[in-house]
């Protein structure tokens, strides 16, 4: 654009013949102002029409706008992808709370119905052995040796010994050893008296028969407690082998703690991809203002370019159309204004170059001034 009016502000004036003191016509006269008429037109045109420095200027701004856009087409579908992946990891996040305050309420259940069931089977078992050990002192107490005694005493003494009916025990062999005494032979007795002795002797060995089948009574008692003592000890046997298993299974919580302690690794896993996934948002968003405040600039600098250039054509055009004016009055002005029919053509055309040469510093800077911000936004 600076070559076109340089070379338009160098070149030479055109010389219109005197027609007036030439005796030239009307025709070459107006061939004349035609012909400066065209000169001026093709030199608003080139002013009007945008250098290659221009079009380069603008198609930069354009690439610039169109990468700027692209860019943040880009950032915006990271952004709905980042805010997704987010809202998935609150949810998961919440699912995994929700699992884990369950896992720990059900935990807690087990661990205190063991320790309750523990604390049971102990009792059961400390009372189990109280038994066993007294069923094993009574099964002590009635072994003993048998005797050969056959006598009446010695039964008698036998199923004391084992029965214990009575707590006054000497007061009952006392008796016992008295009804002997009285029941003795007597060398002079009468027939009452011996037929009292046959009476009391078989009260006697009906009392013996009675102990006797105490006894064996007892004794397949002793053989129903042996029973008993076994089943007592299988069920103890039983008892403390639950209370192992019980103990196993208190020992073998740990498959539990390692679930407990992976859910809560994969919670602060969360936590941390969550922290890292809102930087990186703030980080995008950052972004995007900076990439709207730039293409919101770009704009703003275009509109002002456009109002720029169209102001200069408004100019262009006032010049054009206050050239035609003088040139209509100086047509229908007296011959002396006649003798020099183009002077206004002249300063009008030296006014356009003095005004073209003092807006090339501002054009100048301007563009320069674009090229800085597009090397900065590259």
């Amino acid at each position: 654009m600076d070559e076109p009016e340089r070379s338009g502000a160098a070149r030479p004036e055109l010389v219109l013949p005197d027609v007036v003191s030439g005796g030239g016509t009307a025709m070459e006269v107006e061939r004349a102002v035609s012909s400066e008429l065209q000169a001026l037109k093709q030199d608003a045109q080139e002013k009007r029409s945008c250098s290659p420095q221009e079009e380069e200027l603008l198609g930069a701004m354009r690439e610039q706008v169109l990468r700027l856009s692209q860019k943040e087409k880009v950032l915006q579908q990271r952004l709905d992808s980042v805010c997704q992946e987010n809202a998935e990891l609150r949810e998961n996040l919440s699912s995994l709370h929700t699992q884990i305050n369950l896992q720990e309420q059900r935990s807690q259940q087990q661990i205190q119905q063991l320790v309750e069931e523990v604390q049971r089977l102990q009792e059961m078992n400390q009372d189990l052995r109280l038994q066993v050990q007294q069923l094993q002192e009574e099964e002590a107490s009635l072994q003993h040796p048998g005797q050969g005694d056959t006598s009446l005493l010695s039964e008698l003494e036998l199923s004391m010994d084992n029965l214990e009916l009575w707590p006054d025990r000497e007061q009952v062999t006392r008796d016992v050893l008295s009804m002997l005494d009285l029941l003795s032979p007597v060398p002079c007795q009468d027939d009452g008296l011996q037929g009292m002795l046959v009476h009391l002797r078989r009260v006697v060995e009906g009392l013996v028969e009675d102990l006797n089948g105490a006894t064996v009574a007892e004794k397949g008692g002793d053989c129903g407690n042996a029973g008993q003592i076994r089943e007592l000890r299988d069920q103890v046997a039983r008892l403390n082998e639950e209370n192992v298993q019980m103990k196993q299974s208190l020992d073998g919580r740990g498959p539990e703690e390692e679930l407990l302690q992976q859910a809560l690794r994969d919670r602060d896993e969360a936590i941390s991809k969550k922290t890292a996934v809102e930087m990186e948002l703030v980080r995008s968003r950052n972004d995007l203002m900076n990439l709207n405040n730039q293409l919101l600039e770009a704009v703003q600098r275009k509109l002002e370019l456009s109002q720029e250039l169209e102001a200069w054509q408004e100019d262009i055009q006032v010049i054009i159309n206050q050239q035609l004016r003088s040139q209509q009055q100086s047509e229908q002005t007296r011959p002396k204004a006649a003798a020099h029919p183009l002077s206004f053509l002249r300063r009008s055309r030296r006014l356009s170059s003095t005004s073209s040469c003092a807006s090339e510093p501002s054009s100048e800077r301007s563009r320069a001034a674009w090229r800085d911000w597009l090397k900065r936004g590259k």
